[in-house]
């Protein structure tokens, strides 16, 4: 990443179709953005809910490398498997809150770099402390991930006293950046509800942080996951396009 830059991260919370993906991926080009959400694999709380198109999902990247050939694909992996089946079509390898322990893939992680891989995304878990996800941190560099290619991302942690469950940890970030990594705030999950999104994605700025990651999708009240906090293309170009970035 540009030290001179903020990164900025959009998309929607996972790939439904080409259609969905060609709008976002046509926002991204107008902001001059690189880096898009596409996520092929959910893992969800609710055995019920969408988990990802999964390998059905690959052409429409294909689809959409062939046309977007600057665009690059921020990808989260769970497992060992989905880790070799992505890592080819990835340049941003995510691993999400729910696998930020997931120590036998974390080993694994600094095995599959490859040039075209730009960074490796390790997001904070909901109930995990700060020394946990330093750790966490830690195992990626053992596997063979430069520091310098992990970026952190604070999404927020669970909460007794947040209107919406949930709230984002300013003080583990700010900690975290004086451990020496670059760090991202995720305001869509840190709030859970698209009415504060753009307020708290100011603040993470405004905080110092590295920049945002943020869900958008063309309809949002339609989206068949996190439709609560994704914004519209419309406000998330309004709001990219007010920033200095």
């Amino acid at each position: 990443m540009n030290q001179g830059k903020k990164l900025i991260i959009l998309g929607p919370c996972s790939v439904e179709s080409l259609e969905q993906m060609t709008k976002v991926t046509n926002l991204l080009c107008q902001l001059e953005l690189p880096y898009l959400r596409t996520q092929l694999f959910k893992p969800r709380t609710n055995p019920e809910s969408f988990q990802g198109l999964g390998v059905e999902g690959i052409p429409y990247l294909e689809k959409l490398k062939s046309i977007y050939p600057k665009i690059k694909f921020v990808m989260e992996v769970g497992s060992l498997e989905q880790l070799t089946l992505l890592a080819p079509h990835a340049h941003v390898l995510q691993i999400g809150a729910r696998n930020m322990q997931n120590f036998e893939l974390l080993k694994v992680v600094g095995k599959f770099l490859r040039p075209h891989h730009d960074f490796v995304l390790l997001k904070r878990g909901f109930a995990s402390t700060f020394e946990e996800w330093m750790s966490s941190a830690r195992y990626l560099i053992q596997s063979g991930v430069p520091k310098n290619k992990i970026i952190l991302c604070e999404r927020g942690s669970r909460s007794l006293t947040s209107p919406t469950g949930v709230q984002l940890d300013f003080l583990s970030a700010l900690m975290a950046k004086d451990q020496g990594y670059q760090v991202i705030g995720d305001p869509s999950h840190g709030t859970k509800k698209s009415a504060f999104v753009i307020p708290m994605a100011k603040a993470i700025l405004a905080a110092g942080l590295d920049g945002l990651m943020m869900e958008c999708h063309p309809d949002p009240k339609n989206s068949v996951s996190d439709a609560a906090q994704a914004l519209s293309l419309e406000e998330t170009q309004t709001f990219i396009r007010s920033l200095d970035v």
